[in-house]
């Protein structure tokens, strides 16, 4: 119980810090008043502070108190991995910040991916990318199928950090991709990329992958 207390406080301030209600250099309240705002015990709220300070948004300074820090300077992946990792909803201007830097590292992976390719390989994207045009109509199997397909291309492009990286993205990126196939259009528009990234790949053309993939990312 104190645990989940202590993670409604840090998703309240972090929610105030992250919408600009509590900006760089603010002082927060003191334990004993956070405790008597939050109706919970003072460890509650040391414990909340200690996350808060950990992932960049606070900053404890001895005898003075405790500030918002400035996270965009100080925080570092711990920050990012949890942003990412909420199952809350995701502030829209990072989401396509989110977004944008997914472009950058699944784009590189792409291109590393289609070289690595075995005839295996091929023949298993292949089908996924058909069966996609078998469940166009249903938005969930479509997201369910995309994101396996970009799974199966990190693991082909052999980078841990960025294989890390995208697994942190799975609960915004699933989110995102339910939210897109839900609109007809944007399936039938964005299937004959598939289409066309499944062809460069049994060529083993690598430039032509990349620049599809740029495509197709910019309209996802």
């Amino acid at each position: 119980m104190d645990k989940k207390l202590s993670n409604k406080i840090i998703r309240d301030i972090k929610q105030k810090i992250l919408s600009g209600k509590l900006r760089t250099g603010d002082r927060l309240p003191a334990e004993r008043e956070l405790a008597e705002h939050y109706k919970v015990s003072r460890i509650t709220i040391r414990n909340a502070i200690s996350r808060l300070v950990y992932l960049g948004f606070l900053q404890t300074l001895p005898q003075s108190g405790t500030f918002i820090a400035d996270f965009k300077k100080e925080a570092s992946l711990e920050l990012l991995v949890d942003i990412i990792s909420s199952k809350e909803e995701v502030d829209k201007s990072i989401l396509i910040e989110l977004l944008e830097l997914r472009r950058v590292f699944e784009t590189y992976s792409a291109g590393r991916a289609v070289m690595r390719m075995t005839d295996t390989d091929r023949a298993v994207l292949r089908d996924m990318i058909h069966g996609m045009m078998e469940q166009k109509n249903k938005p969930e199997q479509l997201a369910e199928i995309d994101y396996k397909i970009h799974s199966l291309l990190m693991d082909l492009a052999e980078n841990n950090v960025l294989r890390l990286l995208f697994n942190s993205f799975k609960p915004v990126y699933q989110f995102y991709l339910k939210t897109f196939y839900s609109i007809s259009q944007n399936a039938t528009g964005i299937l004959p990329y598939y289409e066309r990234f499944c062809r460069a790949a049994e060529l083993r053309d690598d430039r032509v992958a990349l620049i599809r993939t740029c495509f197709y990312l910019s309209a996802v």
